[in-house]
């Protein structure tokens, strides 16, 4: 598998968490060039991507955060840093347990509230709007993947996207549910959080090769 552009290196977009962007900020300048080359190898074979320099900056950021998110919340990066200063380790510290990783629909939007409900446990959500651009494009009836952090202590606490989330178009909803119901009937929670990291190879194939039938690249026998 190819890795991401080196001249991109240490790119994220300005749609993630602060919290999110802190602890990256430190892991881009802290950790072992070489490691970061074989994470992303790592990252690469986990989501069957084949790239070679995208030409695209909002991608090439799109991927960058994808990576970082993996980084940080899938091999708890941050936790084999001895050297984090306090500011990280306490942002760190709160985001570590804190995070939830899910397949949103979208039940209700607006320029400052999202409602959604989760497909695999059925639990709802709401988002509260950071910048004037977090909901842009978004309706209701929307699929979306998407790491969310909770803001607030209470029952009722607002939760907000740690990096943009991944949009999966109206013709591979139905193939995104049968998959859901296959692994809620399983009862297999923890192969359903992996398959989502095929779920966003996915996505950005499909973005990748535009030309491509979407159900060439959707699709659990897909080579592309």
């Amino acid at each position: 598998m190819s890795q991401l552009s080196e001249n991109s290196a240490g790119q994220i977009s300005s749609v993630v968490h602060p919290r999110f962007e802190t602890i990256v900020d430190r892991i881009i300048k802290s950790t072992d060039k070489q490691m970061l080359a074989d994470l992303r190898r790592d990252f690469h074979n986990r989501l069957r991507i084949t790239l070679t320099h995208p030409d695209r900056a909002e991608l090439i950021e799109d991927l960058w955060d994808f990576f970082y998110d993996w980084c940080v919340f899938e091999k708890r990066l941050p936790d084999s840093m001895s050297d984090l200063p306090e500011n990280v380790l306490s942002e760190w510290t709160l985001v570590k347990e804190g995070n939830t990783r899910g397949l949103y629909e979208v039940t209700k939007v607006n320029d400052t509230l999202l409602k959604a409900k989760e497909l695999f446990t059925g639990n709802n959500v709401e988002l509260r709007s950071r910048n004037a651009t977090d909901f842009l494009g978004l309706s209701r009836g929307d699929i979306i993947e998407g790491r969310l952090v909770k803001e607030g202590t209470d029952k009722k606490a607002n939760f907000s996207f740690v990096r943009k989330p991944s949009f999966h178009p109206t013709e591979v909803h139905q193939y995104i549910r049968q998959k859901v119901k296959e692994f809620k009937k399983a009862k297999d929670f923890e192969t359903y959080q992996t398959w989502l990291w095929l779920l966003v190879g996915m996505y950005l194939k499909h973005r990748i090769y535009e030309s491509m039938p979407i159900d060439k690249i959707y699709d659990d026998n897909s080579r592309i």
